[in-house]
């Protein structure tokens, strides 16, 4: 009886190892990563700059600028060549975006009852450091 069962382990891993080798060829969804730097000797060695770096956050208080209050739900949006983000304020008239990358934003808010958006200033994020950007309305 045990040998049946080493004999159908066995038998069992040779198909599952032959299943797995016969599909890794055909998988062409997988990115390409670019060959790794090769040292040269002598050489001073520097490395990339890493790629995908998005862990700016974007924060801040918007005010109405007329009651000097700050509401909720006032729509605020952020855009760049590569992104664009939408949220409201919170009870206290704060926002936040989180995990964007280095790059150029357009601010845009959207003050509670109204139809269109003002558009705002810009600002530059470097991808890692948080920006308290303060924002007001009429």
């Amino acid at each position: 009886m045990k040998r049946i069962f080493i004999f159908a382990a066995i038998f069992m891993l040779a198909a599952l190892t032959a299943a797995c080798s016969s599909n890794a060829d055909t998988d062409q969804t997988a990115p390409q990563q670019p060959p790794a730097a090769q040292p040269t000797l002598g050489a001073q060695a520097t490395l990339p700059a890493p790629v995908g770096n998005c862990q700016s956050r974007l924060w801040g208080k918007v005010e109405n600028s007329a009651t000097k209050q700050s509401p909720p739900n006032v729509t605020i949006e952020v855009a760049s060549a590569n992104f664009k983000g939408k949220t409201v304020t919170d009870n206290n008239g704060l926002y936040g975006f989180f995990g964007l990358c280095a790059g150029e934003y357009t601010v845009s808010i959207t003050p509670p009852n109204a139809k269109a958006s003002q558009p705002g200033p810009k600002v530059s994020l470097d991808g890692a450091k948080q920006v308290k950007f303060d924002l007001s309305y009429k």
